[in-house]
């Protein structure tokens, strides 16, 4: 079966999440040897492994759900790249056939199809009730990720809850969006209660994780208070303190540490090499030599830069946007970069890291770009053989949550979140403006802490910037609701009657 097939058969039902339906033929006469639903979910092993099933959608097939939400940014015109994705979603040119939504929205679905299915079985398992909590708490969470991943793309969603069990049973996202929210409030209430205080190094997330995401959903939901009251709970009670140096957000001594409260595991040598993440390559030029660019020798090995002219970059506009006094600009983007000229000698290109072979065709090499850094893993022996996770959540959410909660009509100091931030980057606290004013600082504040991160588009949405970074990045004028969100796939709209398009798509 070929890729374009399988991935239509798994988007016909895809709000079903097919993850565990069985599938057969009528003229099969030979007994099926695999394990079935109904003789799963027994043990604590079982659901265990149920769950760990479910992560696996965070980081699964080649363009996983970082890289596709790296991808949907590009509609900003923030970010680019070589890659033809980047590049349509950059020009405005993606469409709901587009093969990013397709793959995306069926990793999220999945992935709560599998959660749905350990939330169901697990009370039924033979397990103690302090392991049956910790895995639904653990189970809840993952399925709220999952909704929030969709929720800030497409907002009119379908939501399950329950696992599938057949085909043709496809749910309507007529009043998507709140039933979204109503379920992640829900289901991360439960998760906070239950889910341990003290990361454990495994990357399994954290009570403080759940409130730090109840928080970010309770904002969506514009319960501003609670928003505020929550990201107030991380804050003071969880101990933990923003990183004194930024880059310890994204090295690998920091995995699963501090205030990076939920991440993507990724481990080269720990799988040995059974997994490894595409990631680095996306972000990676081509020409670079794979070593520490401030080193006096050149990198070890230069199979370890990426492909062509990175396949994420950032756009220059972008870049110079930030303060030139900014602490968080070297982790953030490469200031410099040692590669290898035509009479192979080794060089360096500085201060904005563009690639400067800009004759070997490309149409993006002739572009103003920066190479992202906050996922460059130097000296590695290899493109495919990082360590570096992916991080998803980390402290500043909570505090910057705290700033724009309060700002938008909560009580509390609306100042506190956002000067922390902006102290650890080394910027003045800021104090006095108006609303509109620290409104829009809190939202420049979220673009500049997490660039290259792939959380812009939900910033442009949430605080209706969309259209004005349209123009003022991608140099195209639109008006209008059609970008603020992406379009429904085409398939799910074409198969699903329940399911109403975007609006304007």
């Amino acid at each position: 079966m070929n890729r374009i097939t399988s991935r239509i058969l798994l988007m016909t039902a895809l709000t079903g999440g097919l993850a565990l339906t069985e599938f057969g033929c009528k003229d099969l006469t030979e007994q099926p040897d695999f394990v079935s639903p109904s003789s799963f979910y027994r043990n604590t092993s079982d659901i265990r492994s149920a769950l760990n099933a479910a992560y696996r959608e965070l980081n699964n097939e080649w363009f996983n759900t970082y890289y596709n939400r790296s991808v949907f940014d590009c509609a900003l015109g923030i970010q680019t790249g070589y890659e033809k994705g980047p590049q349509y979603y950059k020009q405005g040119g993606y469409a709901p056939s587009d093969d990013y939504i397709g793959t995306y929205w069926a990793q999220n679905y999945r992935g709560i199809n599998r959660t749905n299915a350990v939330i169901e079985r697990a009370p039924g398992a033979n397990m103690t009730d302090a392991e049956r909590k910790a895995v639904l708490a653990e189970a809840k969470f993952l399925r709220a990720f999952y909704y929030y991943q969709l929720f800030v793309f497409f907002e009119n969603i379908p939501v399950l809850d329950k696992p599938t069990t057949e085909l043709g049973s496809y749910q309507s996202n007529e009043g998507g969006k709140q039933k979204a929210l109503d379920l992640m409030i829900a289901d991360l209430k439960a998760a906070e209660a239950d889910l341990t205080t003290t990361a454990d190094g495994s990357g399994k997330p954290t009570r403080w994780a759940a409130k730090t995401l109840l928080a970010k959903v309770y904002l969506e939901n514009k319960n501003y208070q609670l928003a505020a009251d929550k990201a107030k709970e991380v804050i003071d009670q969880s101990g933990l303190k923003l990183f004194t140096d930024f880059a310890n957000n994204f090295d690998v001594a920091n995995k699963n540490k501090g205030e990076r409260l939920f991440e993507i595991q990724q481990s080269f040598l720990a799988t040995a090499g059974a997994l490894y993440n595409n990631m680095h390559a996306h972000f990676t030029p081509s020409d670079w030599d794979g070593g520490d660019p401030t080193a006096l020798t050149p990198g070890d090995n230069v199979t370890a830069a990426g492909w062509a002219d990175a396949w994420i970059v950032g756009a220059i506009p972008f870049r110079e946007s930030f303060d030139a006094t900014d602490k968080r600009i070297p982790a953030t983007f490469m200031t410099q970069y040692r590669s290898k000229n035509a009479n192979g000698q080794v060089v360096r290109y500085s201060p904005t890291a563009r690639s400067p072979f800009v004759a070997q065709g490309s149409p993006e090499r002739s572009y103003n770009n920066v190479i992202f850094n906050k996922f460059i893993e130097y000296n590695t022996g290899g493109w495919n053989r990082t360590e570096k996770n992916f991080v998803l959540l980390r402290l500043a959410d909570a505090y910057l949550a705290h700033s724009e909660a309060v700002n938008a009509g909560a009580t509390g100091d609306a100042y506190m979140g956002i000067n922390a931030v902006r102290a650890r980057a080394g910027l003045a606290p800021l104090a006095g403006l108006s609303k509109d004013a620290l409104r829009e600082a809190i939202f420049n504040e979220w673009m500049k802490e997490f660039a290259g991160e792939g959380w812009a588009f939900n910033h442009a949405r949430r605080f209706s910037k969309t259209n004005e970074l349209i123009q003022k990045y991608a140099g195209r004028t639109v008006s209008g609701d059609k970008f603020r969100l992406l379009p429904l796939p085409f398939v799910e709209v074409n198969t699903n009657s329940g399911v109403k398009q975007n609006t304007g798509w």
